[in-house]
């Protein structure tokens, strides 16, 4: 019996030992209370939005409302949009002629939908408002010479509507008075003709509105020249005397006919058959699974919240079955750009939906490409353009690769991008050192739409095509005499054109005034044709930057000027570079000051009359890229942090490959990295500072190789997760939000005193009908 014990004693002693040398795998524990965390990030206004460049939004990334005052007329403006809602003069039987040859931006520009209107029945005095990031909602106050109404609107995200619940305690000798809604209906006239008037004295408007006033649901029908309608549907509920429920759905049914104003009643009235908490439901949950897909926190504040705003204005603005977003998103003003845009413009916008993990939210983009851009290609972009096209495949071949997705590279993206090859192959000419040159074509938008023979902007985009060409085929063992035709032509291409200060537009043309496009400089970034970790190169595009930031003072720049540039020196691993750009854009003077980011996170250009969607957010892309890249088949990890932050954090952000990657960074050292594998591609993670990598989490044992200082290269198999550090003690992992001072939150919205001291929009005449 005690030599029982004694062996039972030694065997659970044995275990005790083991158990102590193999502790139990650590796993991520996660502090970040959502509610708390995003309620410091809300938009607050402490004075009344006087303008659309001051407005509130709400959106479920097809419709939306900018709200705003117009006190001259005592109301308050819900201004309506839809994204699909374009016309279509050259192709009757689509609801666009985008694709259609000689079609210019007026035979498929983006149309104004309206305004509903409140108007109380006191006079104004003022208006606050919070702009709820967690729960997507506006929620305000208007307060009159009568009493206060307070309001709360909401774009549901599963239903095309907008939802606006008002309640009133205005009082005229001593009883509850009645507040109105009042439909005015947008102009149906491309905005750019309202914008340009002296320049298009012979464009035909559409037909006028037709509203309709009977019975519970009000319509406002509006036909179109080239056939089909739209319309808007709106129905009010009581409550009781004081307070109502607006529903109001806009329908695109384009190219039919009479049946939009169905589809539209519909919608209405199917939701005034609920309750509102029943229709804010599943909006709430969407919002909420879609914030916590990823996370990111920084010591900065402003930027935090800058970055946060950016994550509610995408899904605002773009969703799986919707429309690519454009300049505007639904949030439509006067304005001569109505419409996509495809030199930088669109490139730009897309950026962030990668790295922030919302691929779901980009799909409309491969939908884009795939149904309009073969013929777009033949009939827009085949000729001295042709680089801005092969750009936005860039964009398309990146979505494929940050899902890691070899097979749609090869089978969709490749047949798009030998098309392009193949035009490439008609404006090359051999010199007699037997170098190949490009003939004259356009580097956006240096002198206009004038071209130079060998932009750098159109050898970048080539070379990074030919060898993305080239992976894939390799990888598929297919067009194999392509392939090597392709690398024949790589050796042959003739190098990037440079001066004394750095890289030409062209081998004819210097950058020799200020200019806002960085299209000289894609070769590093996005295309990362040259190589950030050499010395050669990055005092190249070292000298680049400066030399174009710098010419005549910087009055041609524009925002994205300033978000290229921290993308750039991001690149380049120069955080505190790239952070002085970024704190110039959020709160200086933007070049020569017709550029403006307004209070909203919007940006305006021409004065505050041309929003631009695009450099919001890739200012987005620029702050993740301090944290975060993935360019060269490695993972960095904190590239790029800028010395004063000490501390940052993020979780499920995306990696190309199809990686998901979390990592925190305290007392100035990044003390532990994980990595997930959705597919199974070879991983190589590179962490600055880190001698070692020892594995302190995941379910399976992952073979870690160190391939040279600060770089890891992990066996990591499909659906495989890993737990990284390279601290001598034993850690937690743990998620959490970089602290700030009170002084730091919710910096976005109009301010007190801050009001704009000028309306910044196109003088038009009032829309009668």
């Amino acid at each position: 019996m005690k030599t029982r014990n004694r062996i039972t004693y030694w065997i659970v002693l044995a275990f005790m030992v083991l158990a102590s040398c193999n502790p139990k795998p650590k796993t991520i524990q996660n502090n970040i209370n959502w509610p708390e965390f995003l309620a410091q990030h809300d938009l607050i206004w402490d004075e009344t939005p006087l303008q659309w460049n001051e407005g509130a939004f709400t959106g479920n990334g097809q419709v939306g409302m900018m709200i705003f005052a117009t006190m001259s007329d005592n109301r308050l403006d819900f201004h309506m949009g839809r994204q699909d809602v374009t016309d279509h003069r050259l192709a009757p039987g689509k609801k666009t002629s985008m694709d259609v040859k000689d079609a210019s931006l007026l035979d498929y520009s983006r149309l104004d939908i309206g305004r509903m209107v409140l108007r109380p029945a006191g006079k104004i005095q003022s208006i606050k408002v919070r702009q709820h990031l967690w729960n997507a909602e506006v929620r305000g106050t208007i307060f009159t010479d009568l009493g206060e109404l307070t309001f709360r609107a909401f774009t549901p995200y599963d239903r095309m509507l907008n939802v606006i619940e008002v309640r009133s305690t205005e009082k005229n000798d001593g009883g509850p008075v009645d507040y109105k809604w009042e439909w005015k209906a947008g102009n149906p006239v491309s905005p750019r003709t309202l914008a340009m008037p002296d320049r298009y004295t012979d464009y035909i408007p559409n037909p006028n509105p037709v509203v309709s006033g009977e019975g519970e649901i009000k319509t406002c029908v509006q036909s179109l020249l080239a056939g089909g309608d739209y319309a808007t549907a709106w129905l009010e509920k009581k409550n009781n005397d004081t307070a109502s429920t607006l529903y109001l759905s806009t329908a695109n049914e384009i190219p039919a006919a009479n049946e939009s104003v169905k589809v539209a009643s519909q919608a209405v009235k199917e939701a005034a058959l609920l309750s509102v908490s029943e229709v804010e439901e599943s909006h709430r949950q969407w919002w909420h699974n879609y914030f916590q897909k990823s996370f990111l926190s920084i010591p900065d504040g402003r930027m935090e919240s800058f970055y946060w705003i950016q994550l509610y204005k995408m899904a605002a603005c773009s969703r799986a079955d919707g429309p690519a977003l454009d300049l505007n998103g639904p949030y439509l003003k006067v304005t001569s750009w109505p419409g996509l845009w495809w030199n930088l413009n669109v490139q730009l916008t897309y950026w962030p939906f990668n790295t922030s993990n919302h691929l779901e939210i980009a799909e409309n983009y491969i939908k884009l490409i795939d149904d309009y851009g073969d013929a777009m290609l033949k009939n827009r972009f085949s000729g001295s353009s042709l680089g801005d096209y092969a750009w936005a495949l860039h964009n398309y071949w990146l979505i494929y690769s940050y899902k890691g997705d070899w097979e749609a590279i090869q089978q969709k993206w490749v047949p798009k991008a030998m098309d392009i090859a193949k035009i490439y192959e008609g404006k090359q000419v051999t010199n007699e050192k037997g170098q190949i040159e490009l003939v004259a074509m356009g580097s956006p938008e240096y002198k206009g739409f004038e071209k130079f023979k060998n932009t750098n902007y159109n050898l970048a985009i080539l070379r990074w095509l030919l060898n993305a060409l080239i992976e894939s085929n390799e990888k598929a063992g297919a067009n194999l005499a392509e392939v090597e035709m392709w690398k024949q032509t790589l050796d042959n291409l003739i190098p990037y054109p440079v001066d004394e200060n750095g890289l030409m537009i062209g081998s004819d043309q210097a950058v020799d005034m200020s200019h806002r496009h960085y299209s000289h400089l894609l070769a590093l970034y996005p295309l990362f044709q040259l190589d950030p970790d050499s010395p050669e190169d990055m005092a190249l595009v070292d000298k680049s930057v400066v030399h174009w930031h710098k010419i005549d003072d910087g009055k041609g720049l524009a925002g994205y000027s300033y978000t290229g540039a921290a993308s750039l020196y991001n690149a380049l691993g120069r955080g505190n570079d790239a952070n002085d750009i970024l704190q110039h854009f959020l709160t200086k003077q933007i070049g020569g000051g017709g550029a403006i980011l307004l209070p909203n996170t919007f940006y305006c250009e021409a004065h505050g009359k041309n929003p631009v969607i695009e450099t919001p957010l890739s200012a987005a892309s620029s702050i993740m890229e301090f944290l975060l890249q993935s360019w060269g088949n490695k993972i960095r990890v904190f590239p790029a942090m800028p010395g004063e932050w000490n501390e940052a954090s993020f979780d499920q952000l995306r990696a190309q490959g199809g990686f998901l990657v979390s990592a925190s960074y305290r007392e100035n050292q990044t003390d532990w990295v994980a990595i997930k594998s959705e597919v199974g591609e070879p991983c190589v993670l590179k962490v600055p500072g880190w001698s070692k990598a020892k594995q302190i989490g995941g379910s399976e044992k992952v073979k870690i190789t160190k391939i040279a200082e600060g770089e890891f290269e992990l066996a990591l198999k499909k659906g495989q997760e890993v737990i990284l550090s390279s601290l001598n003690e034993e850690i937690q992992p743990e998620l959490n939000a970089a602290g700030h001072k009170p002084t730091e939150l919710n910096l976005y919205g109009v301010k007190k005193g801050m009001n704009f001291k000028e309306e910044m929009v196109y003088t038009v005449p009032e829309f009668e009908y």
